[in-house]
């Protein structure tokens, strides 16, 4: 059985039993036997009328209506189908007022005649024998039941077209509110329409007494209320809008993931490529004239640049395969210790480059030895390329904070703003500094080992006027700063172009 089906069936159902209600109520106690006067059915039918019609919006989902104030006073002051009917006739014209759809006419108007009709045979059945409406027990127990009765029926039958449409699992979310806001709510409710029934016995007008403060107590509450609901549906939509600002960050994250992805791709087709064309380009003319071109001096340089361009292939390979090999244990190490290694590990160069070493500090911190050394690696390489000869070269490393910090300056070529910009990319790199031929990845290596650390890299130069490389690693300890800790001139000392970027 589908939602909508189950929904009208539901709804005929609770019709049935209301009309039934009006039936039996107006078989038991004829209402042409009544006394009641015209003026009070016609008060109590525009007073549930007018709660119904301006109720107080709670939530975009939800409202607080105050039409079982002015039922329950029908409950208590007139007879069971009297009070019956002016349920039915109050709920039908609120409805309508609020133009709601014919469904929610007809359930509405159900509920509120069913509810008003078995409550006021409750208390006819219980209250003394012809006895008014008064503050002694017996008359306050019959009210009390009363009220149990038509908060319980309201309670329910909508609470059941909530399951008949939501589901079972409604009933979770039907004890929070039932508990803290629908009962409270109605009981308060019940209270004034006891009041009023109770004043309405002393005197015509008495109603008035509950009716005034009742409509200023609507007006400010329906503002706090308003307010309220206003913040919280601001509130819902900020939420969404973070959740969808969320949901577009990481669209965007993974959309950066598959640029770089197509950046490394294309860069590494484009490095490889041109030495597989020129190794394709000089094999075809050796084979294609082998008679002519073996026994030619031209053979010899074509087999030498076959082999140049397998060994740059080679490298290629060789530095993506360090780039993605997984990460070694951590261990602690001297970082000045790790850039005085990579300075031997540099071997030998004609450049003649003065050395100086800056080393405030010897900070120990958590890392790969072979990977940091690396690093120095790579940025020496870069600075020796960059300067002329008898340039300058300075290491240092100190203690910031909790931080230790490394760095490489030189007083090269530097590189321009825009370069600068693209540094970390794959196969951008100091080729396009100098002219010079360069995998372009030395950089991109050093950049993913620094992040591996949980470190920071950063790049500080100016076309023509030198490149300082700062490197930030947490701080894991501090040793003995090196003996030789001043300045040393020794253009002498070897260096070589290494793994240059």
């Amino acid at each position: 059985m589908s939602k909508q089906v189950r929904t009208w069936a539901y709804i005929a159902a609770v019709v049935v039993a209301s009309t039934s209600i009006v039936g039996i109520t107006a078989t038991v106690w004829p209402l042409s036997e009544s006394s009641t006067p015209i003026w009070m059915l016609l008060l109590l039918t525009g007073l549930v009328t007018l709660a119904g019609r301006f109720p107080i919006p709670l939530s975009r989902q939800a409202d607080a209506s105050l039409r079982v104030v002015p039922m329950f006073m029908a409950v208590l002051l007139v007879q069971p189908a009297e009070a019956a009917l002016v349920g039915a006739a109050g709920a039908i014209l609120s409805e309508v007022l609020l133009r709601t759809p014919v469904r929610a006419v007809l359930f509405n108007s159900g509920v509120d005649t069913f509810a008003t009709g078995v409550a006021a045979i409750v208390f006819i059945s219980l209250r003394p024998e012809a006895a008014v409406l008064s503050l002694t027990a017996g008359q306050m127990l019959a009210a009390g039941a009363a009220g149990m009765t038509i908060l319980t029926l309201n309670l329910v039958l909508v609470d059941i077209m909530a399951i008949v449409r939501r589901g079972w699992e409604y009933l979770n979310h039907w004890k929070f509110n039932y508990y803290l806001v629908e009962a409270p709510q109605e009981l308060g409710f019940l209270t004034i329409g006891l009041i009023g029934a109770l004043l309405a016995t002393q005197a015509a007008w008495g109603p008035v007494v509950v009716i005034i403060p009742a409509v200023l107590t609507y007006f400010g509450f329906k503002f706090v209320v308003s307010e309220a609901a206003e913040k919280t549906r601001l509130a819902e939509e900020l939420q969404a809008s973070l959740k969808e600002l969320t949901e577009v960050q990481a669209q965007l994250i993974t959309s950066a993931k598959m640029a770089s992805v197509g950046t490394l791709a294309t860069g590494i087709a484009h490095e490889i490529n041109n030495p597989v064309f020129a190794i394709t380009g000089r094999a075809d003319l050796l084979i294609k004239g082998a008679d002519k071109h073996l026994a030619s001096e031209k053979a010899l340089e074509y087999v030498h640049n076959v082999k140049d361009m397998a060994t740059r292939i080679s490298k290629i390979t060789t530095h993506l395969l360090e780039y993605a090999q997984p990460d070694e244990d951590m261990k602690e190490v001297i970082l000045s210790e790790v850039m005085e290694s990579s300075v031997t590990l540099m071997g030998k160069n004609s450049k003649s480059v003065r050395i100086i070493r800056e080393y405030e500090d010897a900070p120990i911190v958590m890392g790969v030895q072979s990977q940091l050394q690396q690093i120095f690696v790579n940025l020496l390489s870069n600075s020796v390329e960059a300067v002329p000869d008898w340039g300058c070269l300075t290491l240092g490393c100190k203690i910031e904070n909790d931080t230790a910090v490394a760095y490489v300056k030189d007083d090269g070529v530097g590189m321009s703003a825009e370069l600068l910009g693209r540094i970390f990319e794959p196969f951008v790199g100091s080729k396009d500094i100098n002219n010079r031929v360069g995998l372009g990845l030395g950089l991109y290596t050093c950049h993913k080992i620094v992040n591996t650390h949980g470190g920071e890299i950063t790049i500080d130069s100016k076309s023509g006027k030198g490149t300082m490389v700062t490197i930030k690693l947490p701080l894991h300890g501090t040793a003995d700063v090196p003996g030789d800790d001043v300045d040393v001139d020794d253009p002498d000392m070897p260096m070589a172009v290494g793994m240059q970027d």
